[in-house]
């Protein structure tokens, strides 16, 4: 029957337009941004590429000569600096526990080390591939609406905390390109994870009721609190949870030790409960698809298993869970028609500012939204991290932001193929799932308002590219 089908004319002229728009798309600028080869031919050929990497590589390329240098080069600062990569593990372990400013002042301290390093042993050439580039873009256009805001100073202060974090994601690929190196960041990612989520269900049971604040009394009288643990609310909690539980499924898969296997699983149940409890509802519907595209990702036979898990969770769940679950999109919680009209706000500020823009941070935001808010809803951001890009930058950020995404998953997509069966494979799996389901809840809430959890967000992404760097490499030597 089939081979009949393949040889009609039907099936023919199916093919042939196939082809045809196959080729057009392979031939057109956003075919090439996304399907595009791994050496980045077209990329190293542009002029803004050779701009960037030239300005990079005049700025490391500093050198100390003389007796002054060799000093350096055999003095303990040396062998200080050396090691930026325990900036990184500093940043990994403590980003979700301690405040911003003291992430920022370990980010800025690492940045020192690495620049310190790079000027005394001159062998460290920075080159971006179109993932950092675009990225740059990014910040650039951060930069640009900063100062064009209509609060300059309150978003010139949100553009350097997310310079500062941003650029921290080179730091975190570049340290995570030794696979030694890469191990240490992902359990100490595993282990502050686990520090924050127990302290979460700790909170559950010994805690206030503070968290009740997030949560419409009369609709959930059942449900007690909600916990915020270490990151001061449920949701950012929640998202940071989105990051920490697909690593650890990696890690069990990966890992060839039985007690990692156990302390990772440990983590993932910690981290799964906890999140149960933040009572995020975006949240869970994150770590569904999480946990789908995990799944078809590493190991179809989990798809069965979930499907049975969804079948007995309604029989094992509290009735206050499933209550808050089957709310969803219901407008008689006041928690849901409050973002929805804050969206509904932000799409009518939109028709004015979508172009241009109305800059970084809160402070814009509140000064402008008020004069298109529905019902006399305050608020200082648009809950919806797709509307408060548009709102911020307009279209020029939003679409750079989509684009970004799209390569970086792009190519932490090639290192999943490339390692499929290692633990390099397993963690490139692991990021793609995790940052899908850290996206989808961006529909629901401004993920990045937490500066933590945007810090948190970028050395994912970092951690996966380095995931990828790992496991093309393991696979070349494999087939040296």
């Amino acid at each position: 029957m089939i081979k009949v089908f393949e040889g009609s004319k039907i099936f023919g002229y199916f093919r042939k337009a196939g082809k045809q728009i196959s080729e057009k798309w392979s031939e057109s600028q956003v075919g090439w941004l996304v399907t595009r080869n791994m050496k980045d031919i077209k990329t190293e050929q542009s002029i803004f590429y050779k701009i960037v990497n030239g300005l990079f590589r005049k700025l490391f390329s500093i050198k100390i000569g003389g007796k002054f240098g060799e000093l350096l080069k055999s003095s303990v600062l040396l062998n200080l600096v050396s090691h930026y990569e325990y900036g990184v593990y500093a940043m990994i372990l403590l980003a979700p526990i301690v405040p911003t400013m003291v992430c920022a002042g370990i980010a800025i301290f690492t940045y020192l080390m690495f620049f310190i390093n790079s000027i005394i042993k001159n062998d460290m050439e920075i080159k971006f591939d179109f993932f950092g580039i675009i990225t740059i873009t990014l910040l650039g256009i951060f930069l640009g609406y900063s100062v064009t805001s209509y609060a300059r100073i309150d978003s010139l202060k949100v553009f350097a905390m997310y310079f500062i974090f941003i650029s921290f994601m080179f730091m975190t690929m570049s340290a995570g390109s030794d696979k030694k190196n890469l191990r240490k960041m992902i359990f100490l990612f595993a282990l502050s994870g686990l520090f924050v989520s127990a302290y979460g269900i700790y909170q559950q049971f010994f805690g206030d009721n503070l968290g009740h604040a997030w949560l419409d009394e009369e609709m959930f009288e059942d449900i007690s609190v909600r916990v915020y643990s270490t990151l001061e609310n449920p949701n950012v909690l929640g998202e940071y949870l989105l990051l920490v539980i697909p690593i650890c499924g990696a890690m069990i898969y990966g890992a060839k030790k039985w007690y990692s296997k156990l302390f990772y699983l440990g983590v993932l149940g910690s981290a799964g409960l906890c999140l149960i409890f933040t009572q995020s509802r975006g949240c869970w519907l994150g770590l569904m698809l999480c946990a789908v595209v995990f799944a078809l990702l590493i190991d179809k036979r989990l798809v069965l298993l979930g499907i049975v898990a969804l079948l007995f969770l309604p029989m094992l769940l509290p009735e206050s869970i499933i209550t808050r679950f089957t709310s969803i999109g219901n407008m008689e919680d006041s928690s849901t028609s409050y973002r929805v009209y804050i969206w509904l706000g932000t799409i009518r500020m939109l028709k004015d500012y979508w172009w241009n823009g109305i800059g970084l941070g809160e402070g814009a935001f509140t000064k402008v939204y008020p004069y298109y808010s529905y019902n006399a809803i305050s608020a200082p951001h648009a809950h919806n991290l797709y509307l408060q890009l548009i709102s911020a930058t307009g279209i020029a950020g939003l679409v750079t932001f989509i684009t970004s995404m799209l390569i970086g998953l792009k190519k932490i997509l090639v290192g999943y193929i490339v390692g499929k069966k290692s633990i390099y494979g397993y963690l490139c799996a692991s990021i793609i799932a995790g940052l899908l389901g850290f996206l989808l809840q961006g529909m629901f809430d401004y993920v990045w308002y937490n500066y933590r959890v945007f810090l948190i967000f970028w050395m994912f992404i970092g951690i996966g590219i380095a995931s990828r760097r790992c496991a093309c490499e393991e696979d070349f030597t494999h087939n040296k």
